[in-house]
């Protein structure tokens, strides 16, 4: 049986003592103290790979009570703080990170008050697992054709996802001009006419929106192919609500270069949007390595290249990444490198965060535990902010097959570990597929390539 105690603060013992009324002293033994009145929920939820909290209520006379956890199932205690919230009455909020593969089972909460009575409490620990949904999928005309390296966006209310273009098969990489909307109550699709200020097909490009939010900011990309590729450096606001003006380009000022395939995030705490290398075919090829910021303000787009210091990644592209809003970090995971001799990809499986709350911003290296996946490229990735975690699922390290395995990474600072996630119903492995994260934490794959080209839209959530 695994135990946690909340040691934040020592039980106070008071011995009591008895006076005879006679002229002769007698001492007792003291009193045994009375059970505190606790009050705690008769079951608690818990998410396999997220926290949830467990409220427990004390009545404690002259000081803080001492609570005592303890489980079979495997639940790890985060935290617990002790607040009087009305005089002799404490609250104890207990932060409980369930682990993958976490089972239902009772949770004895034991509580020590002031005068050492002790009183224990059962709770029903109701445990709900992740899994993958029933895809969304469509024939013919029924919605988008295949395509890779295209872009979400969610309505405010999060019940429709646009899809913004990408690049197709017929032939390969080449950017396709059209764009859809996904109503995420009924599974279908419909055209979306992108008005306003986008003037030829694009793909590569990156999108950054802040949960909850109506609009985000695309930018990057590459338009034409062969001869007339060309790397874009325009950034966009996208407001599908706007159906007048879908697409306004901004004003960029700065001199960060043009990119694809990179990482771009919104730090919403910073009032800004972040983001790093990338591969541009212009002026002439190049991996990129800068780090780099974006304010917004009404039709105006500020870039700024970071001034960073520790030691920075090597350059690269099509990694995969997030945005850790606590913790204010952008986390990155492998993605291509400069070519070597004997490998045109040169993906290694590392982890870096880029600190932006610090000033400078600083560039760690992040030796993650667990089983950490093969370095790849191009893959599905998929961030949860209510979970604190990265998924991560296909990609490629060498252009021609795709790695296998569905890997969360969590992205709390100095506890940074993998799991690899064997579930039931999996999507097709593939490689340069792309999705978006739903409010309560869901994560979405969809499109790409691997042994087919895929046409679908994969939600991975909890099913239990």
């Amino acid at each position: 049986m695994r135990s946690f105690a909340a040691a934040w603060l020592p039980s106070l013992l008071v011995s009591l003592s008895a006076v005879a009324c006679s002229s002769t002293t007698v001492t007792s033994a003291p009193a045994p103290a009375s059970a505190p009145p606790v009050e705690v929920p008769a079951s608690v939820d818990v998410y396999e790979g997220r926290p949830s909290t467990l409220e427990v209520s004390v009545v404690s006379e002259g000081g803080a009570p001492t609570v005592e956890l303890s489980t079979e199932a495997a639940v790890e205690v985060l935290a617990g703080e002790p607040r009087e919230a009305s005089p002799n009455t404490y609250r104890v909020a207990v932060t409980l990170r369930a682990a993958y593969g976490v089972a239902s089972g009772p949770l004895s909460v034991t509580v020590t008050d002031a005068r050492g009575g002790v009183e224990t409490k059962t709770v029903q620990v109701t445990a709900h697992h992740l899994g993958w949904k029933p895809s969304v999928t469509w024939a013919g005309q029924g919605g988008p054709p295949t395509r890779e390296h295209g872009v979400f966006l969610l309505d405010k209310d999060a019940t429709k996802a646009h899809l913004i273009q990408g690049s197709g098969y017929s032939p390969q990489w080449v950017p396709i001009a059209d764009s859809w909307t996904l109503d995420l109550a009924t599974r279908t699709w419909s055209p979306l006419t992108l008005t306003g200020d986008l003037t030829a097909p694009m793909a590569g490009m990156r999108l950054a929106q802040a949960p909850g939010a109506a609009v985000g900011y695309m930018y990057g990309g590459y338009t034409g192919w062969a001869d007339t590729e060309k790397t874009q450096e325009d950034i966009y606001r996208v407001d599908p609500a706007n159906a007048a003006k879908v697409v306004t380009k901004l004003q960029k000022q700065g001199d960060v270069s043009a990119r694809y395939l990179h990482a771009f995030a919104c730090d919403a705490d910073g009032d800004q949007l972040v983001g790093f290398g990338g591969f541009t075919n212009t002026p002439r090829q190049d991996i990129l390595v800068d780090a780099f910021s974006v304010k917004v303000s009404g039709d105006a787009a500020v870039f700024k290249t970071l001034a960073t210091e520790g030691k920075k990644p090597e350059p690269r592209y099509g990694m995969f990444y997030a945005f850790d809003r606590e913790s204010r970090r952008l986390v990155v995971f492998s993605g291509g490198q400069i070519p070597s001799a004997t490998d045109p990809i040169n993906a290694v499986n590392d982890v870096w965060t880029l600190d932006v709350a610090s000033t400078p911003a600083r560039w760690s290296a992040v030796t993650a535990a667990g089983t950490v996946p093969t370095g790849r490229r191009n893959g599905c990735s998929m961030h949860d902010p209510i979970g604190r975690r990265l998924f991560i699922f296909g990609g490629t390290r060498n252009g021609k097959t795709t790695e296998d395995g569905l890997y969360v990474l969590s992205l709390e600072p100095g506890k940074e570990t993998w799991t690899r996630l064997d579930l039931k119903g999996a999507p097709p492995l593939r490689s340069s597929g792309f999705g978006f994260s739903l409010p309560d934490g869901s994560v979405a794959c969809a499109f790409g390539n691997g042994a087919s080209v895929y046409a679908d839209v994969n939600v991975l959530g909890y099913i239990d």
